[in-house]
């Protein structure tokens, strides 16, 4: 969603990085933000030609938006001329994945249909209420603060549907690095955040030189290492190839990116209509999203097994709904659009439309009844009276 902004030409506030850095500090905590940097702008991206690869390979996945002026998403200053830095804030919904977890949504079909819950088929991001909702009105709560400090200030604020490539940006910042399932890991956190950006009129001295990425973010609730590095990698996956190795449908390319046509992910939420004939069984037991990239990852595991000291809660809404625990897998085969509505409309679940649920639902039922082993004759001799 992108917040409003006042209209008219936006005078440039000078500011020292050092001094934005408290700024954050004091605003941050009390918005649940976990992360914040920040880039100048204008910036070379340095991934723009994966960038545009991504998209002229079309593996956008239909996803037809990302190719609607793909260099304006490059250069954000190309829409809003007056943006001196983009701000990037981070906000965490879990706290990695515990090594061997035996989580549904990353196992696939097993067990009754309705043991385990739904809801753990359900991708963990999605169980709460909806993060466009709540990281936003976080953002607009710190960028508000930041203003008191900072009259003048202007911004545009965006969480997800704004034309800024935000991973690449929170390279940038210092917020993590990039993965080989092109999520943005930070290497004490894990890689389960939300990401949401702010566009201001700030010219920030002593950012990093455009381009190059910041080893650490103007504010964090954990340091990325025991020591400062030198250089900030793109990548720390090393030789891992775990969530290549583990992804059903081969979404994830070997030296790294995604095709998004392929993911289950996209399967499950974005796509109108049915996955590609003979496919069906790849979806497994997921019925909204997919977490086994990040489920697999060594990162996480380490997030899980060794949360940094003093780390704030996570934030209050995004745990599993109450309101959820009436229904049945069942239930959302046949869930009418009425009943859809009112139970999904502020969730992230609205987003795969009430035929998208119903047509998950059913297929994630039929893979478990493939799944399940047919009665044997000594089945029924031993449970003869």
């Amino acid at each position: 969603m992108t917040a409003p902004c006042t209209p008219g030409p936006a005078p440039a506030i000078g500011i020292t990085a050092a001094a934005l850095a408290a700024l954050l500090a004091r605003a941050c905590p009390d918005h649940h933000l976990d992360l914040a940097g920040a880039v100048a702008l204008p910036c070379p991206l340095p991934h723009a030609d994966a960038w545009r690869a991504f998209v002229g390979e079309g593996r956008h996945g239909g996803l037809e938006y990302l190719a609607r002026d793909p260099e304006g998403r490059l250069d954000p200053t190309r829409r809003d001329a007056w943006a001196g830095a983009l701000l990037v804030f981070a906000q965490r919904y879990t706290d990695g994945w515990p090594q061997g977890d035996a989580d549904p949504a990353a196992g696939g079909p097993a067990g009754a249909a309705d043991d385990p819950p739904w809801t753990a088929r359900v991708s963990r991001y999605a169980r709460g209420r909806d993060y466009h909702d709540l990281l936003k009105g976080d953002i607009q709560g710190a960028v508000a603060a930041l203003a008191r400090a900072l009259p003048g200030l202007h911004s545009r604020i965006a969480v997800d549907t704004g034309p800024y490539l935000e991973r690449e940006y929170a390279w940038l910042a210092g917020l993590g690095f990039q993965g080989r399932n092109t999520c943005l890991i930070h290497e004490k956190l894990g890689s389960g955040m939300f990401l949401g950006v702010a566009l201001v009129n700030l010219r920030v001295e002593g950012l990093p030189a455009p381009g190059v990425p910041a080893t650490e973010p103007l504010y964090a609730v954990a340091a990325r290492r025991r020591r400062a590095a030198p250089v900030a990698p793109a990548s720390r996956c090393g030789s891992c190839t775990s969530c290549v190795e583990a992804c059903p449908t081969q979404a994830i390319l070997p030296g790294g990116g995604l095709d998004a046509g392929r993911c289950l992910s996209m399967w499950t939420i974005e796509l109108r209509g049915e996955v590609p004939a003979g496919r069906d069984a790849e979806q497994g037991g997921l019925l909204f999203g997919c977490d086994i990239c990040q489920a697999v990852c060594p990162w996480n595991a380490h997030a899980a097994a060794a949360p940094p000291a003093g780390l704030p809660p996570l934030r209050t809404g995004y745990a599993t709904l109450p309101s959820h625990a009436g229904l049945s897998l069942h239930d959302l085969a046949s869930i009418s659009d009425e009943d859809f509505a009112a139970r999904f409309r502020r969730t992230p679940l609205w987003r795969c439309h009430p035929d998208g649920m119903r047509r998950n639902a059913r297929r994630v039922l039929a893979n478990l009844e493939r799944a399940t082993p047919a009665p044997t004759a000594d089945d029924d001799v031993a449970g003869t009276p």
